[in-house]
């Protein structure tokens, strides 16, 4: 059985939930929804990359479920921030892609090793005698 994965891609800014931690800084909490609820290996994956990601004007930036969060100048979004996560984003969706194809390539031998067991019982079962 195969799950089918569309690739996850930020979609908007959430003006109501984006926040500010210090009202004296310039700096926000962005929040940017995402075109679909990000599996825990996506966002784990995501995450772990982000840190690794190093550009001039980088910030803290993190996934949860449908929402990535990044704290920064929301002047800096559209030219600093959103090529930077679109590049992190489309290497999380092929990572996951290949994660999910080796996970449900794994699941199949398994199932096909399991069916070609129970076939085997069945067969032996077959020429059994009891009396």
């Amino acid at each position: 059985m195969m799950t089918e994965f569309e690739d996850i891609k930020i979609v908007s800014l959430d003006d109501k939930a984006s926040y500010k931690s210090d009202p004296s800084s310039a700096l926000m909490h962005v929040v940017l929804s995402l075109s679909a609820s990000a599996p825990y290996e996506w966002s784990n994956y995501f995450n772990q990359r982000w840190l690794q990601q190093f550009y001039m004007m980088k910030r803290n930036a993190s996934v949860s479920g449908k929402r990535l969060e990044i704290y920064c100048v929301p002047d800096d979004l559209q030219n600093d921030h959103i090529p930077e996560l679109n590049k992190v984003i489309a290497e999380t969706n092929h990572v996951y892609r290949q994660h999910l194809a080796h996970t449900q390539k794994k699941a199949a031998t398994q199932r096909a090793a399991e069916a070609a067991e129970r076939e085997k019982l069945a067969s032996i079962k077959a020429g059994l005698k009891f009396d």
